[in-house]
């Protein structure tokens, strides 16, 4: 409830609204907190305003001042900010990355928090069109602009709270790119930010949620189960339906990698049933499902799962699931002995990695390619592609596939 040495504004609302469980200790707090003491002061107008018919009538008279209903004041202003930052934006991140930076200062407007939040609105969508670098500078310029924000031209901690989500949204941007240390120093700062701002659980659960991404590529795949379950919960709690829904589909798939497949697959096919599924998440979880019957050997329920998911990530344009989703089906069908229906997936899987820059995957491609061309005994191209791959996976330092490969 409190910060390093005052009650959070929230708390102290509810007891000026008569609705606190922490009466007697905010109370105790009062006697010796003067600060606090004046905001209860300014919370109590704002309560006995609210209780007022002038207030809710078309033209009411104007409400007593204070840290809350300035950022019910703000609104307005933020839709008319969006609306101008998104033309800022669009017209800055044209031609080349190395201009993106400049081209955004010289607009006129550019120091606001809707332009912020207009580069946040485009970092995941870059990533998901197969350009994560592009993703990571997108979120770089988002923290930068939003350091560069006027903390006197907004109400209350209002800035605080957009220069955190810039923060945590570059840490899930390095993360994806594997800068996992950096990733977690910025996290870090993020989370000191937001536990100096107003209401700060429900965006501290979706940063839960950032750390929980990163967690697994540290080997702390189980306290990435942990947070994504604590994030759920919160979400729920506030109604965040779509977010909720995403947190349990993490929490399964942390399950999944830490081989607790029987334990992920009845959490993610109860998820399938949830009516209005977004496009987005109905597909997640169609693939998810997929690699879990793999997993367990049920391969044509496996089959099945993973056709459906790459058709559905071919029609909502994702090309990096979808390469990686045809080349999990190409795996598939090889082990359950169909080598020769998966070796057209899996050379158009190793292209369309080579396409995307993925090196290292496009390389495992076509490691499966070559092991499922031994399986069929069409052979003739198999020496060419294994010394390709040789010189590829030893320059990368990958000597397990390596040794494979020379093999």
């Amino acid at each position: 409830m409190t910060t390093t040495s005052h009650i959070d504004e929230f708390a102290l609302f509810e007891y000026a609204e008569g609705t606190s469980e922490q009466r007697e200790e905010i109370e105790a707090h009062l006697a010796d907190c003067l600060e606090c003491a004046t905001s209860i002061g300014e919370h109590r107008r704002f309560v006995a305003a609210l209780g007022q018919p002038a207030v809710w009538q078309t033209t009411p008279e104007p409400a007593p001042k204070s840290r809350i209903t300035d950022l019910l004041s703000i609104n307005g202003r933020i839709e008319r900010e969006d609306a101008a930052g998104s033309a800022i934006v669009e017209d800055a991140l044209t031609g080349p990355t190395a201009w993106w930076r400049t081209r955004l200062r010289k607009a006129d407007g550019w120091r606001t928090a809707g332009v912020v939040r207009q580069l946040l609105e485009r970092v995941r969508p870059t990533m998901d069109a197969g350009s994560p670098a592009n993703a990571l500078r997108i979120a770089e310029l988002a923290v930068e602009v939003s350091n560069e924000l006027n903390v006197a031209e907004y109400p209350s901690d209002f800035v605080i709270g957009v220069r955190a989500q810039a923060l945590r949204d570059h840490a899930y941007a390095l993360a994806y790119v594997g800068r996992y240390p950096d990733a977690l120093r910025i996290l870090d700062r993020a989370e000191k930010l937001f536990k100096q701002s107003l209401l700060p659980e429900y965006e501290l659960a979706r940063l839960k949620l950032v750390r929980a991404f990163t967690y697994p590529n540290i080997d702390r795949a189980g306290e990435a189960v942990v947070l994504a379950r604590e994030a759920a919960e919160i979400f729920f709690r506030y109604g965040q339906r779509k977010r909720y829904l995403d947190a349990r589909i993490y929490e399964a798939s942390m399950l999944y990698n830490l081989g607790r497949v029987k334990d992920a697959l009845p959490i993610w096919l109860k998820l399938e049933k949830t009516p209005d599924l977004t496009p987005n998440t109905r597909v997640i979880l169609t693939q998810n499902i997929g690699c879990a019957f793999q997993q367990v050997r049920r391969f044509p329920e496996a089959i099945e799962y993973l056709s459906r998911a790459a058709s559905e990530y071919e029609m909502l344009g994702i090309k990096t699931d979808l390469t990686h989703t045809r080349w999990i089906l190409a795996r598939t069908l090889v082990l359950s002995k169909r080598a020769a229906s998966a070796i057209p997936l899996l050379r158009e899987a190793w292209r369309d990695f080579e396409s995307l820059e993925m090196e290292a995957d496009a390389a495992l491609a076509a490691l499966d390619l070559v092991e499922a061309l031994l399986v069929t005994g069409d052979i003739e191209h198999v020496p060419a592609i294994c010394r390709t791959l040789l010189d590829r996976f030893t320059r990368a330092g990958m000597n397990s596939p390596a040794v494979t490969a020379l093999a």
